[in-house]
């Protein structure tokens, strides 16, 4: 009796700690002002060099690092309390939670030998960003390279949805992107110096289609944009059903634009737009664009945000599609920063730290609820072709009896199927068994129509 008692006060303790939607969306707002303000300041860590290596600034960074330590380690524990509320395993999902987790406390260590070497010697060693974008890009790749093989056998076994294959078509194009992203920063970090003291000042090569890092440069601009079309299209046709709402001028202008602004900053670039020599302006054109990636992260998570908001609240599709808004919230923010640059202390290593487990939410997020969607529909499709075949076979019986005999049939049916997706996917289907009984009604009605 009395252990009994222990534990339901342990759990009711541990249910109050717990987070919630809420809870998750102010601390997602705290980690996503941190990472702007990170690598706003590491795109024109080169104009302020002074004002960065001062004590300010090195106070600055120390405090946007232990805002991502704390934030990274309540979203790793916000994942990891959906994956036990749901019982995933979608792809090994507890051991690839693991992995991550690991992965970013190591980052989040590699950024607290960075303080203790600026604090103690004024200096870091170059080797430490190295580590940073190999363990940062290498999540991404994997992250978003296991998203894209799982759609693309989910789109030819199961659903020939069209949106499904824009998706998976866009993570491919992701990985593109992940991939040349870190030949690019490795080619700018070869021309940094090994060891980046104080009075160094971040340096941003020039562009020169000549060299081989701008050539890959561009490659990865290429994928970068054909991933961000694509992923465009795909919120396009997840915000489709507001345009109403939101009116179709309203609507097409604020897409058509931030398509725009985030296509041209690449073009302009290689024109000089952002280059000190060429434009006295440089600095306020690099924030003014560089706050297409910005605009672009908050339009793809509200496409999101505003499907999980028509679901039921604390549901398993709501849960993940939230995971999924904030994943591309981050991904677009902290996959457009700069820490490459070498600038004194490092502003932008703490975005780049976070592209990682921004790709993670996105992969969690996005295929789980993908799966819970054909889940429904699959189980959908069941009822109405179980609800026909037991009508046919129940037809002599009084209605009444006839009524309650078929929905405890179907039902029996239903949890069947549902108990089979669960254990080959690992994900819980997000139909209740009220709701399950409502489609049984729904589609008896039909038929007697």
């Amino acid at each position: 009796m009395l252990e009994d008692l222990k534990k339901q006060i342990s759990a009711g303790f541990s249910t109050g700690l717990r987070f919630n939607s809420k809870r998750l969306f102010v601390l997602m707002v705290v980690v996503t002002f941190t990472t702007i303000v990170d690598s706003e300041i590491g795109v024109v860590a080169d104009f302020i060099p002074t004002q960065l290596s001062s004590s300010t600034g090195v106070a600055l960074f120390i405090g946007i690092v232990i805002i991502f330590a704390i934030g990274q380690y309540f979203i790793l524990a916000y994942i990891k309390q959906i994956d036990e509320n749901t019982r995933a395993r979608v792809l090994h999902l507890r051991l690839t939670h693991r992995l991550v987790s690991l992965a970013q406390y190591v980052l989040a260590g590699i950024l607290a030998v960075v303080i203790f070497q600026i604090l103690q010697l004024q200096q870091y060693n170059l080797a430490i960003l190295y580590v940073s974008y190999t363990l940062s890009y290498g999540l991404w790749i994997v992250a978003l390279g296991l998203l894209a093989k799982a759609l693309f056998e989910w789109y030819r076994f199961s659903s020939k949805n069209i949106m499904v294959l824009i998706l998976a078509l866009s993570m491919s194009a992701y990985v593109i992107n992940g991939i040349t992203g870190m030949a690019t920063h490795f080619d700018m970090l070869n021309q940094q110096k090994p060891v980046i003291t104080s009075i160094d000042i971040a340096y941003f090569p020039e562009f020169s289609i000549a060299t081989l890092g701008n050539q890959i440069n561009i490659v990865y601009q290429i994928a970068s944009s054909v991933a961000y079309v694509l992923t465009w299209i795909g919120t396009v046709r997840l915000l489709y059903p507001y345009i109403r709402k939101l009116g179709r001028f309203k609507f097409w202008t604020i897409m058509g634009a931030v398509m725009v602004y985030y296509l041209i900053s690449f073009p302009l670039f290689v024109l000089g737009y952002f280059t000190p020599s060429e434009n006295t302006d440089a600095m306020t054109n690099i924030l003014i664009f560089s706050l297409g990636g910005i605009f672009t992260g908050v339009v793809f998570g509200a496409a999101f945000l505003s499907v999980a908001r028509t679901l039921k609240k604390e549901s398993v599709l709501r849960n993940h599609m939230i995971i999924a808004a904030y994943g591309f919230l981050l991904f677009y923010i902290a996959g457009s920063a700069y820490a490459a640059q070498a600038a004194y202390p490092p502003f932008g290593l703490v975005s780049v730290s976070l592209t990682g487990l921004s790709c993670y939410l996105i992969y969690t997020g996005l295929y789980s609820s993908a799966v819970t969607v054909s889940q429904d529909m699959a189980l959908r499709t069941s009822i109405r072709r179980s609800v026909t075949e037991q009508s046919k076979l129940l037809d002599s019986i009084g209605t009444a009896q006839m009524d309650q005999e078929l929905q405890s049939r179907v039902l029996t049916v239903t949890k069947k199927l549902s108990d089979k997706m669960e254990e080959e996917t690992g994900v819980e289907a997000s139909m209740t068994e009220e709701d399950i009984k409502e489609h049984i009604e729904l589609v008896r009605k039909e038929i007697h129509r």
